[in-house]
């Protein structure tokens, strides 16, 4: 089919220095880190504003033609994958950021890198609460979207708990603003958080506003090692139910420690580890940092180290910041999957996967904000093919027992297009399949053309 009349006005709307169809340019927007799918665009459109995105989807809205939100691709469920015959915005060029440091608030357009906004913020003595692994190249519209999670979740939670008001651009091109400034707002139905997690499917978020906290002014990094991946979790779990609330509390087991060794010329233990960083008063942080260690030596830590030096604190966490990038470099082909269970479950789900693994023969490290219960199992494959025999069959089988421990399928990835039989799943066992419905008529009430982001979540 002839696109080249959408590439024309578009080019008319915008001008053709933000107008992208070159065959390999549009290449390279096809696929995310999700590269199971893989649709080009019709074209990609560059947005400096949301009065751009607002021209777009008015165009888009009148000929039925589908629109895709991307920032930078780091889906790992295929939410910013290309839809057949579709419009990819890249919100990339909106990043301005704007601390409010009277009022405790950030403003960051969607293009603004999420290690962009904290960096700003700590100019001032704040940081951003929310910390994904990928924040360095993680958007704030694509964290949005997603609601995204990471490093911090155990204390701040993720998108929607910090996020006070959003610009949104409906799929019609009205420009709306939803919530406020302000950390108290009770004014009928909460509108913010249903796009919060929409994945781009009702409209596209193109600003927020969000609460800031002090930055820590002393941490301590504790690292334990631990010979049973259960008694790691256990640690982890024992920690949360004798009322810490770490900075950070991260879980990775052995076999992704050894990978990174190999890889990345590591020099770690190789067994399970547990990383915990704790702030406090420098005159009671010591003993924090030892009540922490004690804790994980009861739970069956074989080694226990822990400082408060900066320096060391980088190398302790150097394995950490490494464990998706050695899968990546280690396998032809890897995924991420993403889990959240009650922490009380998390020993049985940690000896789930290592059951599951051996079952389909297939290579499952495991690292997570495990202070949260939030867990991603990291599948190396030999080929793509592998994935449809080995590593998707197991990847349901885990995700499925999350549902029966009590948890979701998701904490922080979403569903896009990977999860979406998963959700139906877990909407069932909470009886509760009229969600979908519900979804799908919102769906329908904010977006009639169906245009915006279509086969994600839903059909």
């Amino acid at each position: 089919m002839d696109y080249g009349w959408v590439v024309s006005k578009l080019t008319e709307l915008l001008g053709s220095e933000n107008v992208v169809s070159d065959p390999e340019e549009l290449y390279t927007y096809s696929f995310t880190a999700y590269a199971v799918v893989r649709e080009e665009p019709i074209a990609v459109v560059k947005v400096r504003s949301s009065e751009d995105v607002s021209k777009v989807l008015r165009f888009a809205n009148e000929y039925g033609i589908p629109v895709v939100p991307r920032g930078s691709g780091t889906s790992v469920i295929g939410a910013s994958t290309p839809s057949k015959g579709s419009i990819v915005l890249d919100l990339r060029p909106m990043r301005s950021i704007k601390v409010d440091v009277a009022n405790g608030v950030v403003e960051a357009e969607a293009g603004a890198y999420v290690d962009e906004v904290d960096k700003e913020c700590r100019k001032y003595g704040f940081m951003f609460p929310v910390d994904p692994a990928s924040a360095e190249a993680a958007t704030i519209g694509g964290a949005l979207a997603m609601d995204a999670g990471g490093m911090r979740g155990a204390r701040y939670g993720t998108m929607r708990h910090i996020t006070l008001g959003i610009e949104v651009v409906l799929p019609d091109g009205q420009i709306m603003t939803l919530g406020a400034p302000v950390y108290k707002q009770a004014t009928g139905y909460d509108l913010m958080h249903i796009f919060i997690g929409s994945e781009g499917t009702l409209g596209v978020i193109t600003r927020g506003w969000f609460k800031i906290v002090p930055a820590p002014k002393s941490v301590g990094r504790v690292v334990a090692y631990f010979d049973n991946v259960e008694d790691a979790a256990r640690g982890v779990y024992e920690l949360r139910r004798r009322g810490f609330t770490p900075l950070i509390l991260e879980f990775m087991d052995d076999i992704v420690v050894k990978l990174a060794n190999k890889i990345k010329g590591l020099n770690f233990p190789e067994k399970n580890m547990v990383i915990v960083d704790i702030d406090a008063p420098k005159e009671v942080l010591n003993n924090m940092l030892n009540e922490v260690a004690t804790v994980l030596k009861d739970s069956g830590a074989a080694d226990v180290r822990f400082t408060t030096d900066p320096d060391e604190m980088v190398k302790l966490y150097a394995v950490r910041k490494q464990a998706y990038p050695t899968f990546a470099a280690a396998f032809p082909f890897s995924f991420m999957g993403d889990l959240s269970v009650p922490l009380s479950a998390l020993p049985a789900i940690v000896k789930k996967i290592r059951e599951v693994s051996a079952k389909y023969d297939v290579t499952i490290g495991l690292i997570g904000h495990a202070g949260d219960g939030n867990l991603h199992p990291l599948v190396g494959l030999q080929s793509k093919d592998e994935w449809w025999t080995k590593a998707r069959p197991a990847l349901i089988e885990i995700e499925g027992y999350s549902i029966e421990l009590g948890g979701s399928i998701s904490g922080e990835h979403g569903v896009g297009i990977e999860r979406k039989d998963l959700l139906l799943k877990e909407l069932k066992a909470r009886n509760s399949e009229r969600v979908l419905e519900i979804m799908k008529g919102i769906k329908k009430l904010i977006d009639p053309k169906g245009i915006m982001n279509p086969g994600k979540i839903f059909d």
